[in-house]
């Protein structure tokens, strides 16, 4: 029994672990994994499903509310115009270009599914909650074996999908989960083509793939960015034009996803826009989340000097409206108040890995993170010193990390943001597991 599940573990199934030229592509054997009994995947969905149920069966009731303010003000009221045939229209706004299109659509497509059926939109978006944890867990599952094995794969999945804030995301409609679920279905196809050397084509896809994620969430516009970096340093065998050629289609096919959208949105304003238009709201309540309430946000510790600058900031708001214009009022400031400044942004820094927008619960969420934390930087190094692909794909998993980290600083700086880098990190606790046939072997791309 031990030597079946040491085999199961050290098996890493679509990286030629010992050099030469990979083996043919079979999508089938990938997804799937076996070839009798029940497939990992399924165990994986069926169980994600189970314990997102269970999470909602003991969540307090005092939990249960709807706190995504963005849900109620722009997404539900867009979708709804949507199926009402008066466009992509919010209130006076008409094109609203505060939010990409990709989540009112979705919402569009749930509304309209739950009237056909005769089931309440409660029912339809509770179970879209529940496909889109139980996707992201056969991802997770799917990037973990396709390194370190089955098992040490199972592992990692059960670890994402009872990660309390990954489902405190399911017990209402948010943006998040629908856009992990394709940014992750990415992610599988460009490591699986990485690995496995698979042409320029498939880049192209995964480009396409990416940018239906931007769609959905802006903040995925400089994925392909960062995934070309990974390409460039992974691929040296091809010589720089083969790199520049899976890089530049890498890009095309973000350019031909989002250009629809664009192109719709210039031919009714006149504007080019950078997929929203609301990147500047968000960057300002970033740097005023303190001294801005909301109606629902707690009473924060902040130093009175922090507070001070983000009241000075709040002053001249109504000045911000170009992204340029948070230079010269950070300037300003902190030529007034350096320390104060400094303070402001480290803050901004390390509340991005625990913060709420309520402002509540932080030093407990702040503990239990820290445990995550531990365990992923075990997995990092483990992985780490493995080198080969496991390195590279460790570098990729952190370059990624820093890049939502630094969105998420730039924006309103709270945990709910780098969830889709943390579900990544992850990934790596798998590496924690002693590959005990393999260790030693020389990865494909090595």
């Amino acid at each position: 029994m031990m030597l079946k599940l040491q085999q199961l573990g050290a098996q890493p199934d679509t990286v030629n672990l010992m050099g030469g030229a990979p083996p043919p592509a079979n999508w089938t054997r990938f997804l799937v994994g076996t070839k009798r009994g029940i497939s990992p995947v399924v165990v994986v969905l069926l169980a994600s499903t189970l314990v997102t149920i269970g999470f909602w069966r003991v969540l307090p009731d005092r939990f249960r509310v709807n706190e995504q303010s963005d849900y109620f003000a722009a997404y539900e009221p867009l979708a709804r115009n949507i199926l009402a045939g008066r466009g992509f229209a919010r209130g006076f706004e008409n094109p609203s270009t505060a939010y990409p299109p990709g989540y009112p659509l979705i919402l569009a497509g749930i509304f309209g599914a739950s009237h056909w059926l005769g089931v309440s939109e409660e029912v339809t978006l509770s179970a879209f909650a529940v496909m889109c944890m139980a996707l992201v867990s056969m991802f997770v599952f799917l990037l973990a074996r396709m390194f370190w094995g089955t098992l040490p794969a199972l592992i990692t999945s059960l670890i994402w999908m009872t990660y309390p804030f990954a489902l405190w995301l399911t017990k209402q409609p948010n943006s998040e989960l629908p856009f992990i679920v394709v940014l992750y279905g990415g992610l599988c196809l460009f490591w699986y083509a990485l690995s496995r050397r698979l042409p320029a084509q498939v880049y192209f896809l995964c480009g396409l793939v990416f940018g239906a994620a931007m769609l959905i969430r802006p903040i995925a516009i400089g994925v392909g960015v960062v995934l070309s970096v990974v390409i460039w340093f992974s691929r040296r065998e091809l010589g720089w034009r083969g790199r520049w050629l899976l890089i530049v289609m890498l890009l095309l096919g973000n350019v031909v996803a989002v250009s629809p959208w664009e192109a719709w949105v210039y031919a009714k304003t006149g504007n080019v826009i950078l997929l929203s238009t609301n990147g500047v709201n968000s960057m300002r309540d970033g740097l005023t989340f303190a001294v801005e309430t909301k109606g629902y946000r707690q009473d924060s510790s902040i130093s009175p000097d922090v507070v001070q600058v983000m009241d000075d900031i709040r002053v001249h708001e109504n000045e911000i409206t170009r992204f340029g214009d948070f230079r010269s009022i950070i300037f300003q400031e902190f030529r007034s108040h350096p320390v104060a400044v400094i303070k402001l942004l480290l803050l901004k820094a390390a509340r991005s890995w625990f913060a709420t927008d309520s402002q509540r619960l932080e030093r407990p969420i702040l503990l239990i993170q820290l445990g995550y934390l531990a365990l992923v930087a075990w997995g990092t190094w483990s992985a780490w010193k493995r080198g080969g692909l496991n390195r590279k794909f460790v570098i990729g998993a952190l370059l990624l990390t820093v890049y939502f980290w630094g969105m998420t600083f730039l924006a309103l700086s709270i945990l709910r943001y780098m969830v889709p880098a943390v579900g990544l990190l992850f990934v790596l606790i798998a590496g924690c597991y002693p590959l005990q046939s393999v260790s030693e072997s020389k990865p494909a791309l090595g």
